[in-house]
């Protein structure tokens, strides 16, 4: 029981530091903040910070990590090969659904990363996630691809139209539900397995 409170303790400070940071990077930017910063506007001592992170990087690096390995943790649950089963029933597919739900936990830190103020690097390891999980999934069903074309330039075609998807969605200011984005990931997949089997007529 101890062990448990404790350890909610430690969820809630590092819950608190990446908020106030998110905070700070959105006041002036992440060059311009320091430790200092970070715990003045949190409330908290410097030695508590350093309990947790070697600085301000760590901060970031760790948050960043524990996004994308969430991320990853969703990705994993998405199979291709079910998708027409529920897309052409007209029925959202709920992995999909579950996806876009963990984004919108994090929309705010996400999209603080993509900005300018952010971390330049950030967007770019988010694809590669977002690729080696579709190489992964599309290399099992690879065999059955209506178009001739190498199988790592369909997942990079696929995996960059997907953080399209979702780099416009967490940018935009009156955002759309998860349902709305699973809906609409639906119509544009049936989009283009359609324009596909016209053009191959």
């Amino acid at each position: 029981m101890v062990q448990s409170l404790r350890e909610m303790k430690v969820a809630k400070t590092k819950e608190l530091l990446r908020n106030t940071l998110i905070d700070l990077i959105e006041e002036k930017g992440f060059d311009a903040i320091s430790v200092r910063d970070i715990t003045l506007k949190a409330g908290l001592n410097r030695g508590t910070f350093y309990l947790h992170y070697r600085d301000k990087h760590d901060l970031m690096e760790k948050n960043q990590n524990e996004l994308l390995k969430g991320l990853h943790e969703k990705l994993k649950q998405l199979k291709p090969y079910e998708f027409d089963r529920y897309y052409s029933k007209d029925m959202m597919y709920p992995p999909i659904l579950q996806l876009f739900y963990y984004l919108m936990e994090n929309k705010r830190f996400i999209k603080i990363m993509i900005s300018s103020n952010g971390d330049p690097a950030f967007p770019k390891k988010m694809k590669e996630y977002i690729k080696e999980s579709f190489y992964e999934k599309l290399n099992i069903i690879k065999d059955q691809n209506i178009i001739d074309v190498p199988h790592e330039y369909t997942t990079a075609f696929i995996s960059s139209a997907f953080f399209g998807l979702i780099e416009q969605w967490i940018e935009k200011d009156e955002q759309n539900t998860p349902e709305e984005m699973a809906l609409m990931h639906m119509r544009m997949l049936n989009f283009m397995k359609q324009s596909i089997r016209q053009n191959l007529k």
